[in-house]
């Protein structure tokens, strides 16, 4: 199964990826994100990639979200989309 994997790396010292992963807890999304060291170019690796190593990470969440939940998260996305245009 391919993992949805977002690379995040536009803003340097903030860099790294976000997953998206449906039902692992019934009716929820779940939404893990994993910070990488800035001093790491990301630009042509994924998280799978074995060249980033454990001490390349600097940071984990996850989290579940309900369906209601990432609706509203969604809403507020594009609420925040519409304020950059």
């Amino acid at each position: 199964m391919k993992r949805n994997i977002l690379k995040a790396n536009s803003i340097g010292y903030r860099q790294g990826f976000i997953e998206v992963i449906g039902n692992i807890h019934p009716n929820s999304i779940n939404i893990e994100t994993w910070n990488i060291n800035p001093d790491r170019n990301i630009e042509e690796l994924s998280i799978d990639d074995e060249e980033i190593k454990d001490e390349d990470f600097c940071g984990n969440t996850e989290i579940e979200l309900n369906i209601d939940q990432v609706k509203e998260l969604i809403r507020m996305l594009e609420k925040e989309i519409e304020k950059l245009h």
